[in-house]
C-alpha cells in the first residue's frame, strides 16, 4: 500500500523493482556507457552531446493544450533532446545511487517520477492523474515481446506464431498459464491475469542513450507527431498504471534503436481539455494507442484491396483489424470514404500517387536511418533550407525509391544502399507531386538559394545527424549478458491499435 500523500509520486528511489529480472538490459548499459567512448554515465551531465544549457528549467507554468498548436505544445514540453525541467528534477530526486550502473528498481522509479512530471506541466496533478508502475503489466509487456520476437512460446500448449507476421502487435494479448509464469514472478505475486488496457509500440529511442533521458524520444516524438489528443499520446497523460518492456532488436549494432513496448491499464483520468480541431475528426482514427492521422496523403500502396464504404476512419480501422483477410500494417481511404486494406503478408508499402488517397502505417516510424533524419518540423523558407519549390544543383533522381513523404524517401535511399557511393549525406529532395525521391552527389556540400533551382513540388531538406550516432571502435571484449538482479548489485551491462479488450474479460 502506498502511504504517500495524494498527488505525489509513489515509491522511493531504489525501492521496488518492476522490470522483470528476465528482461535483458545488458546492451543498454554497454552501449550507453560501459563500452561507449563518449558518455560517462547515465545522468544528464554524463551525456556527451548535451550541455547543461541544453536543459531548460520549468517554472511551474501549466500549459493548456487548447491554447497551442500541436507543434507549439510539443516545443514547450520537449525542448530539443530533453524535456523541460528534467535536469532539476533528476538532481533533486537523485534516483541513481550509482550513475554508471543504475539498478532496474532505480530506473523504474525514475520513469515514474518523469511521467508524473510531464503530466504536471499540463495541470494533471490530482490523484486520478498520478501514474504508477505495475509489476504484472511489466511482465506482460515482456511476454508479448517474447511471443513476437522469439519462438519460445510457439509450442503445442500455445498454438499460433508471430513468425513472419506483419502485424507489429502480434502477441500483444499473449499471457502464459500460471505454471509457466512462475519462473518470471517476484515473491509477492502468485500469477498475472489479463486486464483491460492497451498497448503502444515505440522505436524512436536509441540503445546507446543513457537511462536518464532514454524515455524522452518515445514521448516527444509521439507528442509532436500526433498532438495531445493523439491515440498513442493519450495513455502517456491519462492512464493510471503502466508496464514497459525495453528491448534491443539488434544487440550487435551500437547505433540500434531501443524498442519500447508500453502496456497501459487502470482507470483513465478525465481529459480536462477539449480538442479544438474537430473538423477533421472523420479522417482521424479515434482509438487509444493508434496514430490518428494518415502517414501518406495522396498515396496508396500497391496490391490494394477495397472493402466497401465507411462513415469515418475509425470504422475503416475497426473493419480492417477484424478482417482476417486484411494485413494489419497498412490501411487506405479514398475521399469518398472508401476503405481498403492490403494482403496479410505485406510488410512494405510501394507507393502509388493517387491524389484523393490517405494511407495509414500502423507500425512505429523509425525517425532515423543510418544516423540521419529529416526534420519536417522546420518551416519552409524561400531564403534557406528547407525549401519548398526549390532543389539543389546536380540532383540525382532514384527511380527505385518512390516515397510517400520525405522521411520515407530517406528510408528508401538507405535501404537501397545509395549512400554506398552514389549519394552524399548532406541533402535530400522529395517531389510531393509524384513521390519522386532524389539525393545529391557526395561532392555537393552546399545548397544556397543562389545556387538552387526553382521547380514546383520539390521539397528539399538538409539531412541532419542524430547526435547519439557514432561509429564504434572495434572491440574484442565479450558482451556481458546477465541483467542486474538486485538493487545492491551493479549491472554488468545493461502506432497501431489497442489490441486487448477494452472491458475486463
Amino acid at each position: 500500500q502506498d502511504e504517500r500523500e495524494p498527488g505525489s509520486t509513489p515509491g522511493t528511489p531504489g525501492g521496488e523493482q518492476y522490470t522483470p529480472d528476465a528482461s535483458d538490459w545488458s546492451t543498454f548499459y554497454s552501449k550507453a556507457v560501459l563500452e561507449n567512448p563518449k558518455n560517462t554515465d547515465h545522468s544528464p551531465d554524463g551525456i556527451f552531446w548535451l550541455d547543461q544549457d541544453d536543459f531548460v528549467p520549468w517554472d511551474g507554468t501549466v500549459y493548456n493544450p487548447e491554447d497551442y498548436t500541436r507543434g507549439e505544445l510539443a516545443s514547450l514540453i520537449c525542448t530539443g533532446n530533453t524535456v523541460r525541467g528534467i535536469y532539476e528534477l533528476f538532481y533533486s530526486t537523485n534516483p541513481f545511487a550509482d550513475i554508471v550502473n543504475p539498478t532496474k528498481a532505480e530506473v523504474d522509479y525514475w520513469h515514474t517520477v518523469a511521467l508524473n512530471h510531464v503530466r504536471a506541466m499540463v495541470g494533471y496533478t490530482e490523484e486520478e492523474y498520478i501514474i504508477r508502475p505495475d509489476k504484472c503489466l511489466h511482465l506482460r509487456a515482456l511476454w508479448s515481446t517474447e511471443k513476437y520476437t522469439t519462438r519460445k512460446w510457439d509450442t503445442a500448449k500455445y498454438p499460433g506464431t508471430c513468425e513472419g507476421s506483419t502485424n507489429p502487435h502480434c502477441g500483444a494479448g499473449f499471457i502464459p498459464d500460471i505454471e509457466d509464469q512462475q519462473p518470471y514472478l517476484p515473491d509477492d505475486i502468485t500469477h498475472c491475469v489479463k486486464r483491460a488496457g492497451s498497448e503502444g509500440l515505440f522505436n524512436s529511442a536509441k540503445s546507446n542513450i543513457p537511462w536518464s533521458i532514454k524515455w524522452i524520444r518515445p514521448l516527444c516524438y509521439t507528442l509532436g507527431a500526433e498532438g495531445f489528443w493523439g491515440g498513442h499520446t493519450g495513455p502517456w497523460f491519462h492512464r493510471s498504471q503502466f508496464g514497459w518492456d525495453w528491448n534491443d532488436p539488434d544487440p550487435d549494432n551500437g547505433n540500434s534503436n531501443a524498442g519500447l513496448r508500453a502496456k497501459w491499464s487502470g482507470p483513465s483520468g478525465a481529459n480536462k481539455y477539449q480538442n479544438p480541431d474537430t473538423a477533421t475528426e472523420r479522417w482521424q482514427i479515434q482509438r487509444e494507442d493508434v496514430k490518428p492521422d494518415p502517414r501518406f496523403t495522396g498515396y496508396e500502396c500497391d496490391n490494394i484491396i477495397w472493402n466497401g464504404g465507411v462513415h469515418n476512419a475509425t470504422e475503416c480501422y475497426d473493419q480492417t483489424m477484424n478482417d482476417d483477410n486484411c494485413g494489419k500494417r497498412f490501411m487506405t481511404m479514398s475521399s469518398g470514404f472508401g476503405c481498403a486494406c492490403y494482403p496479410v503478408d505485406m510488410a512494405t508499402c510501394e507507393v502509388k500517387n493517387i491524389g484523393n488517397r490517405k494511407t495509414w502505417d500502423f507500425e512505429p516510424v523509425d525517425p532515423t536511418w543510418d544516423g540521419l533524419f529529416v526534420d519536417t518540423t522546420k518551416d519552409f523558407s524561400n531564403s534557406q533550407l528547407p525549401f519548398n519549390g526549390r532543389r539543389c544543383p546536380n540532383i540525382k533522381w532514384q527511380a527505385q525509391a518512390k516515397a510517400g513523404d520525405p522521411a520515407h524517401c530517406l528510408q528508401k535511399i538507405v535501404e537501397n544502399d545509395y549512400f554506398g557511393g552514389e549519394c552524399g549525406r548532406n541533402f535530400l529532395t522529395w517531389n510531393a507531386a509524384n513521390g519522386g525521391c532524389a539525393c545529391y552527389p557526395p561532392t555537393q556540400e552546399t545548397c544556397t538559394k543562389a545556387e538552387s533551382v526553382r521547380e514546383s513540388g520539390r521539397q528539399t531538406f538538409e539531412l541532419e545527424v542524430d547526435p547519439t550516432y557514432f561509429t564504434p571502435e572495434p572491440t574484442t571484449s565479450p558482451r556481458p549478458t546477465d541483467p542486474p538482479v538486485a538493487p545492491t548489485d551493479s549491472p554488468v551491462a545493461p502506432t497501431s491499435a489497442p489490441v486487448e479488450p477494452t472491458t475486463a474479460p
